[in-house]
């Protein structure tokens, strides 16, 4: 009969027992990750986005910016996520206000960079976003001055995927200063 309690004792006892499991800061653990929204395969880009550095670089030391870190995503909508393209990426900085349109760009941009296939699947990275390009675009490239005639310039950018004409066009320009040093 003892023996029958403290089995029933113990049975009770582990029905009502229950395990949780917090963090150190009490709440209770994260889900799982799951894999987010991607683009299908052979999908074509449709937009572009950039951000950028929030100050343009001085990588010889004169106290002159110089050189602009950016990142490219390239997207398909109406699928939410950045992918990969295989193409070519285009940058032009203008005097601020002298860009012209995506339907008609101006002809004389200060200066202009453009990476081909190899250099935008090197460019290749993956930031929280999902996957981008990261590119340098430094005023000092082939023989370039740092001495703008400007502390700001208007930038505009492109992609051209291969296997078709059409210009995928960042919206609008993103305005950068390349500021002085302070006399």
């Amino acid at each position: 009969m003892a023996a029958a309690v403290s089995f029933s004792c113990v049975v009770c006892y582990c029905i009502a027992c229950e395990t949780t499991t917090t963090t150190s800061d009490g709440t209770a653990p994260a889900v799982k990750p799951t894999q987010g929204p991607t683009t299908p395969a052979g999908t074509i880009p449709n937009a572009i986005a950039i951000t950028f550095a929030p100050k343009p670089a001085d990588t010889n030391g004169n106290l002159l910016p110089d050189t602009l870190h950016v990142t490219s995503y390239l997207f398909a909508r109406p699928h939410p996520a950045p992918f990969f393209a295989e193409g070519s990426f285009h940058f032009s900085i203008y005097r601020m206000g002298t860009s012209g349109t995506p339907q008609l760009p101006a002809l004389d941009p200060l200066r202009a960079w453009v990476f081909d296939a190899a250099a935008v699947n090197a460019a290749r990275s993956v930031a929280l976003v999902g996957p981008c390009y990261e590119f340098e675009l430094s005023l000092l490239d082939d023989g370039g001055s740092d001495n703008l005639s400007v502390d700001s310039v208007d930038l505009v950018s492109w992609f051209e995927p291969i296997g078709t004409t059409d210009r995928v066009w960042l919206r609008g320009v993103r305005s950068v200063q390349f500021p002085k040093p302070m006399k």
